[in-house]
């Protein structure tokens, strides 16, 4: 298995420590958002990036732990996807981040959301190896097609959340559970947007060990935001549109989702015995 370059590790070990620390601040002190890299208000909006940044310390997590290169290509797509977003809204609302007021954090935003996207594409690997296909012996089965439906499903889901969020958020402000204003909008696309594309590396990939990590992240992701959610059930405004929408669709996603990484761990296990099967549904 081709062994990934050690400059990754340390591209992750980076995200892991910003992204943790944007959790603590916004998803634990909302109230304080107004004092971020920008004034991110109102509390629900704190808390959702907070919950959503959750899934980027996953994801940096596996950046700096993971040996091999097999073993992150379910996050590729979806870590450029991230990243173009959130370098777009960036750039796009840069005088409305908290250069008076805290600089420090504006700088360290800026700095950070410059440099990912544009050294990770000088060191990931090149070559021979970086796309061969999952080792014979590390496999653990094909993937469910009811996984690969639910995935269609996240697909079209995200890309509509994350289309509107970006291009049209003074309508979707309209239709979101609580207040947006266009900066926060465009920097909450970056999260479905990253969804989506792990969604679409997922169903285009054959077996189970390919992708189990993009699906925990999923998973992770919806119960973030479904705990957010449950939260701040006694503070939405329900004149409101879709408040109750929202938490409904994370958390059933959750709930599939668990369903099937059970299904395809038995799977796994009767393939250990020796008993090829081919997936259900």
């Amino acid at each position: 298995m081709l062994r990934k370059p050690a400059s990754i590790s340390n591209v992750g070990l980076v995200q892991f420590l910003l992204a943790s620390s944007f959790v603590v601040w916004l998803l634990f002190f909302p109230d304080r958002g107004v004092d971020f890299a920008w004034p991110v208000v109102p509390r629900q909006t704190a808390m959702f990036l907070g919950a959503s940044f959750i899934v980027r310390a996953y994801l940096g997590y596996h950046l700096w732990r993971q040996e091999h290169w097999h073993n992150l290509r379910w996050q590729v797509l979806g870590n450029y996807g991230f990243l173009a977003v959130i370098y777009l809204a960036t750039f796009w609302h840069v005088e409305e981040m908290n250069w008076f007021t805290n600089i420090w954090v504006a700088h360290i935003w800026v700095v950070a959301y410059i440099v990912e996207p544009v050294i990770l594409p000088l060191i990931e690997p090149r070559g021979a190896g970086k796309n061969d296909p999952y080792p014979a012996d590390l496999k653990e089965g094909p993937i469910f097609p009811g996984v690969k439906r639910i995935m269609v499903g996240v697909m079209l889901l995200c890309a509509t959340v994350a289309g509107l969020l970006i291009i049209n958020p003074a309508f979707m402000d309209t239709r979101w559970p609580w207040a947006l204003n266009p900066f926060d909008a465009r920097i909450m696309a970056a999260f479905p947007t990253l969804a989506g594309l792990w969604a679409a590396t997922i169903y285009f990939a054959e077996d189970w060990a390919e992708i189990k990590l993009g699906i925990y992240g999923l998973i992770l992701y919806a119960v973030s935001l479904f705990g957010m959610w449950l939260v701040n059930l006694p503070a939405f405004n329900y004149a409101r549109k879709n408040v109750w929408t929202f938490g409904i669709v994370v958390g059933v996603f959750a709930v599939l989702m668990g369903y099937y990484v059970w299904r395809q761990s038995q799977q796994k296990a009767r393939l250990a015995e020796g008993q090829l099967v081919a997936a259900g549904d």
